[in-house]
């Protein structure tokens, strides 16, 4: 433990404009920071700097039962005064494939600047935001100022792969989270290029039902007619899940959703939202709720919804412009967005027992099989936690302006993990990335404006964390 003195527990405020002014004069190095990292994209890259920079770090398996071939999670602790506050900061740096991403103009590894933008894979979605953190503790360490709070870091390398090395190596690591009071996530993106806190996520059910008759395709002029077809099952069941509406049809499902307050209409209607921009996104001409966009948001945001993702045939020698043939095999996939009150276990077992009901009810003898292959709990804090005026008050000191708060209606497995493992931390997201940075396009990039920014954030950010102690 350091011997600090009365005013470093104190004034790690005024400190301030100092490190800021320190982290101007070094941009350069700060940007060379960030072509390393999008260079070498490796845990041990992580691990490197965060030892020069103080923290202890241990390196624990990702693996589980069911996979052997997963990587790693850094766990780093940087331990410096008991009296103070502990937040973990996550990140992580796998990417999708350069195949997918790879422009035609940049090397995918490499780090290119171009009109104030920096390109690179991964760059904004995640080794800028997670560099922005190491980057203000080494200015910390150039200042010879004591950082304000203890830190710990989780990183993992499976984000891509709805973070499955995360979820088994913080089983593995519960006791790291004891002390932890808050969660900070620098992921996601701003909305309109706006600084903004994000404290909601809808969950996530994916479920496969397979249908499946006999052994073999059979032609439909011979045998149409004589028994049950497995897709028709398989759109029957699928069809009674939801009503005209879209509206899921199980009632105990229902139940289970938090109903709608006062503030939930409030935020719904200060979110940032245009109708005409949603309908360029999607290409369709019309949207629900007679376009009115505070009702938009809060059935795309705070309410469930479903739906229907594809349906495959898998027979043997299936083929697609095969019109006489009957399939005897087929897998729907379907998806259910959950918000607060409800859990991927519960609802996973509330659709289980409905198509039970509704099967019994066909009298198929088709046989079916009902399997939940994605399961993500949602999540939402109180934006108006000490936590989060904390951080607004951050964005005040980099940006001049006051964020705006967001629920949204994607589902993000890292945060889930989370508020599972986690219970007693108060989380929060807090986008360094700008909402036009394209993540995983071959046009990835990041503005050096919000990098640097991303720097100053960090640090203001430890520092009304701080600030809470003293209160």
């Amino acid at each position: 433990m350091l011997n600090l003195e009365d005013d470093d527990r104190i004034a790690p405020k005024t400190k301030i404009p100092e490190l800021f002014n320190l982290i101007d004069k070094n941009k350069k190095a700060l940007l060379d920071d960030l072509r390393d990292a999008v260079s070498i994209p490796s845990l041990n890259f992580c691990a490197e700097k965060l030892e020069v920079l103080g923290a202890s770090v241990d390196v624990i398996d990702g693996n589980n039962e069911a996979n052997s071939n997963l990587p790693p999670v850094l766990f780093a602790d940087l331990f410096v005064d008991e009296e103070y506050k502990t937040i973990c900061v996550y990140g992580n740096i796998d990417t999708l494939s350069p195949a997918l991403t790879q422009s035609d103009k940049r090397p995918p590894f490499e780090l290119t600047e171009e009109l104030g933008r920096l390109y690179g894979c991964g760059i904004s979605d995640n080794k800028a935001p997670l560099l922005c953190w190491f980057n203000a503790l080494k200015i910390y360490k150039m200042s010879k100022n004591v950082i304000p709070v203890n830190m710990k870091f989780v990183i993992e390398a499976t984000s891509e792969l709805y973070s499955q090395s995360l979820f088994n190596a913080m089983q593995k690591k519960r006791e790291f989270f004891n002390n932890v009071e808050y969660i900070c996530l620098t992921i996601d993106k701003m909305v309109n290029e706006m600084p903004c806190l994000k404290y909601g996520y809808r969950g996530l059910c994916h479920f496969a039902l397979k249908v499946s008759c006999g052994n073999k395709r059979v032609h439909s002029g011979t045998y149409g007619g004589a028994f049950n077809q497995p897709l028709m099952d398989a759109v029957n069941v699928i069809g009674s899940l939801v009503d005209k509406q879209g509206k899921v049809a199980i009632s105990e499902f229902i139940k289970d959703v938090k109903s709608i307050t006062e503030v939930d209409y409030d935020h719904c209607k200060k979110e940032p939202f245009c109708v005409e921009t949603l309908k360029k996104e999607t290409g369709v001409m019309y949207l629900e709720h007679k376009e009115i966009p505070s009702r938009i948001m809060m059935h795309k945001t705070r309410l469930p919804s479903f739906t229907v993702n594809a349906f495959h045939i898998i027979s043997a020698a299936a083929d697609k412009d095969d019109c006489a043939s009957i399939p005897n095999k087929i897998k729907a996939r379907f998806s259910v967005r959950l918000v607060p009150n409800q859990t991927a276990d519960r609802t996973f077992q509330q659709f289980k027992r409905y198509i039970d009901e509704i099967w019994h009810h066909y009298k198929s003898a088709n046989d079916y099989d009902l399997k939940m292959t994605l399961g993500f709990d949602p999540w939402q804090e109180d934006p108006s936690s000490e936590h989060y005026d904390a951080a607004a008050r951050a964005i005040k000191t980099v940006y001049k302006v006051c964020p705006s708060y967001i629920s949204e209606g994607s589902t993000m497995p890292a945060v889930s993990i989370f508020n599972t493992m986690c219970p007693s931390s108060n989380i929060i997201v807090m986008p360094i990335s700008g909402h036009k940075d394209g993540h995983h396009t071959k046009d990835e990039s990041i503005s050096i404006l919000n990098y640097i920014q991303g720097v100053k954030l960090s640090i203001a950010y430890m520092c009304e964390i701080h600030e809470i102690n003293y209160k």
